[in-house]
């Protein structure tokens, strides 16, 4: 089977296309405690399963609630008061305590009443209050995109770094067969004469190395499979194989510029650098409605027995309404200090916001260049498996008719093996490239 990648590149344009590659080589069959994955599937478990997303959306209801909370000031506040008191044996007396005369007097006496309260103005404090902590709403949401983002492209990288080690070791193995079919043909034309023994230990030594290739790819899938497990919530002992097919990357016709600016209206980073802005300016008009005064409205209703007035020896009930101000003068010189630290934090906050986009910029750029510099790579890689397997087939022709040694074979075998690893490498090293760049510019 022969698949390779269609890259086309035209100006700043990009046309990215993956298939299965291999050269000469097809998967061998499943191995049932292998679980087939496809990488859809991976990022739909992740944005379901992953603990950190959780909490990300734990922390967007905690916002929530604390902004139904806030909202709730606005609503009257409503109390209630009762008394009661039994007095024994009221006396007075004359002088001091020289002589006292006994009091009929109300032995039960008992008070309630109900007060309700309205704010009507507290300096636009609720409002603003209110409008923070929307905000931080926000904030914590656009923490949940990145938190998403973040998870997809670890989740893309960990998933192509796992299909680059099986392609590895299917390289590897296959070699393992060649050579170990050299080597019965080594051990009749040593024991024939025809090679020495160092041929055959060559030979051997060669399989040996293939093997720890083989054995040290292999705890490496183990490896990436279970930290795989643990951002898409699957049993961590779940063994995973990548699957390629139907992967379609879409065309991307972006030069750098357009890169940049997509990333400056995408990425979250950004957004929640704005909303950090305007908290900041929010916390200054807090701060701010402390100069203004407060306007409440009251309402009183009491019931008293017995009635405290004279010649009212029964049950006394009455309401009152009316409205109060309070206005805190000492606001307008004692909260300069404060109103300065809101203006710095704002500044510092304007600051961030700039230095998140500068590294953005940085990010972006980085991966435009990495990815193009990859795709790049993969033609020469091409032409580096084309010149190995020239070469191998010449060696071998002429090792084949006595020409050369097994020294040049195992040299020739070497090199195709090491430029069919490299292309290999290339190739899903691109398409990690491409999804970098994708989260580069927030649209993965």
């Amino acid at each position: 089977m022969d698949c390779s990648i269609l890259i086309k590149i035209r100006g700043g344009s990009v046309s990215f296309i993956i298939a299965c590659f291999c050269y000469g080589l097809s998967y061998s069959q499943t191995d049932d405690s292998v679980r087939i994955i496809k990488l859809d599937e991976a990022i739909q478990l992740g944005i379901q399963n992953n603990n950190q997303i959780k909490l990300a959306n734990s922390d967007v209801a905690i916002a929530n609630e604390n902004l139904d909370q806030t909202k709730i000031a606005k609503s009257p506040l409503i109390g209630l008061n009762m008394g009661y008191s039994y007095i024994a044996n009221p006396k007075i007396y004359e002088g001091f305590y020289e002589k006292n005369i006994s009091v009929d007097y109300f032995n039960h006496q008992g008070s309630a009443g109900i007060l309700a309260s309205v704010p009507l103005y507290i300096g636009g404090v609720i409002n603003n209050q209110i409008d923070k902590q929307k905000l931080i709403v926000s904030m914590q949401e656009s923490v949940v995109k990145m938190t998403e983002a973040e998870i997809k492209q670890t989740i893309t990288s960990q998933f192509f770094n796992l299909e680059k080690l099986y392609k590895q070791i299917e390289v590897t193995k296959q070699n393992i067969i060649n050579t170990e079919l050299r080597i019965k043909q080594l051990n009749s034309r040593v024991a024939n004469g025809q090679n020495l023994k160092s041929d055959l230990l060559r030979t051997e030594l060669q399989k040996s190395n293939f093997e720890v290739d083989v054995f040290r790819n292999s705890n490496s899938i183990e490896l990436i499979s279970n930290y795989l497990d643990i951002l898409i919530g699957l049993p961590t002992n779940t063994k995973l194989k990548p699957v390629l097919d139907g992967i379609l990357i879409p065309k991307m016709d972006a030069n750098l510029e357009e890169s940049l600016s997509e990333a400056y209206q995408n990425r979250y980073e950004i957004k929640r650098s704005e909303i950090n802005v305007r908290i900041a300016e929010s916390n200054m008009d807090i701060t701010k409605s402390a100069f203004k005064p407060n306007l409440n409205a009251n309402l009183l209703f009491n019931t008293q027995y017995p009635a405290s007035w004279p010649n009212y020896p029964n049950i006394v009930n009455y309401w009152a309404a009316g409205l109060s101000l309070n206005w805190d003068i000492s606001s307008f010189y004692n909260l300069k200090h404060r109103v300065g630290s809101d203006q710095l934090q704002i500044d510092k906050s304007n600051i961030a916001l700039d230095a998140t986009k500068d590294m953005i910029n940085q990010d972006v750029k980085s991966a435009y260049v990495r990815f193009t510099e990859s795709v790049k790579n993969i033609s020469t890689f091409k032409k580096d498996v084309d010149l190995a397997l020239s070469n191998y087939k010449i060696v071998k022709s002429r090792y084949d008719n006595d020409f050369a040694l097994i020294s040049d074979i195992v040299d020739a075998e070497l090199q195709l093996n090491e430029a069919k690893i490299s292309l290999n490498n290339a190739n899903i090293d691109s398409i990690i490239q491409y999804y970098f760049l994708q989260y580069a510019m927030g649209k993965l």
